[in-house]
């Protein structure tokens, strides 16, 4: 939140407003979730896990239709585990602060696959045969859709430079549509100039394709939108979300996966139901303002 000052005769009064941001595609309800497994069908099933007790996941997590857990769970999930009405839950020896709810998740499903749609549809502003090492995207001060058609793998750093009202969309679509695109972000950073939101940043890989890995210590940021493709974090950092992991993928009707462990750490931008973390600074300079509210009225008492 924000401060907002209103000057009224006599009396400085002080108002709360959201701070405006440029969320670049809607997620509907899968916006809820720091890690959601799409899941897969009746005939082809998926794989999801998420261990090792190092690895944290601050944000809720989501199991859809038709997928199954490869390995227990002993990683942190400070939020709610969600999992589907046909899945059965692994052995939890890890943490789970909000518990384990079944419920339906294909509505929450085809919201992401209905933003992941949405995202590749949109008219790229630039476009990349590859990203390379280091290199820095300019926004321009308001939708920003960065079309990639080739592989990609970074080992270094990638800047994202613009203002809090940029938002960006990252396509990564190949030219031809048998192709897989990869996407490698190995021990690199993505780096935030200028006030860039991780939550107005998307990373939307389309349809069928090659695998995402993040991993070896890389910190990156937004959210990584793969519905039909496997995704592995492995020792990665990402301030965002993580959405992957359906079935069957496109391009040769195999099972996908969502795999996230050794020590990975994925916080969404709301944190799912993690408590909200309370605003000292907002609470310390309301209460600054009060003081000198009073300061002022004394003073005016004393000189009348």
């Amino acid at each position: 939140m924000k401060l907002a000052f209103l000057l009224i005769p006599g009396l400085l009064g002080v108002a709360y407003t959201p701070v405006a941001n440029a969320e670049p595609i809607n997620l509907g309800q899968a916006a809820n979730y720091a890690v959601l497994d799409v899941g897969g069908t009746v005939s082809v099933a998926t794989g999801f896990a998420a261990y090792q007790s190092a690895t944290v996941i601050n944000g809720n997590v989501g199991e859809g239709p038709f997928s199954s857990w490869t390995h227990g769970i002993d990683a942190t999930i400070n939020g709610t585990l969600y999992y589907d009405t046909t899945d059965m839950l692994p052995a939890i020896t890890g943490t789970i602060t909000g518990g384990t709810v079944q419920k339906s998740m294909s509505a929450t499903v085809l919201d992401a696959i209905n933003a992941s749609t949405t995202a590749a549809a949109l008219a790229p502003t630039q476009t990349f045969s590859t990203l390379t090492e280091n290199q820095i995207i300019f926004g321009n001060g308001g939708l920003n859709v960065i079309r990639v058609t080739g592989d990609v793998a970074l080992k270094k750093g990638l800047t994202i430079q613009g203002s809090a009202s940029d938002s960006f969309v990252f396509q990564f679509t190949a030219s031809d549509a048998t192709s897989a695109v990869t996407l490698t972000l190995s021990g690199m950073n993505v780096t935030l100039t200028g006030g860039v939101l991780a939550d107005n940043i998307v990373w939307d890989l389309n349809g069928g394709g090659g695998q995402v890995t993040i991993s070896s210590g890389a910190i990156v940021y937004g959210t990584f939108l793969a519905p039909d493709r496997s995704v592995t974090v492995d020792q990665g950092t990402i301030g965002g979300r993580v959405i992957a992991g359906g079935s069957p993928n496109p391009l040769d009707n195999s099972s996908d996966s969502l795999i996230i462990h050794s020590g990975s750490q994925i916080t969404s931008p709301g944190g799912g139901n993690v408590p909200a973390v309370p605003e000292p600074a907002s609470l310390t300079l309301l209460g600054s303002v009060f003081v000198v509210i009073g300061t002022v009225m004394r003073r005016r008492k004393r000189q009348s």
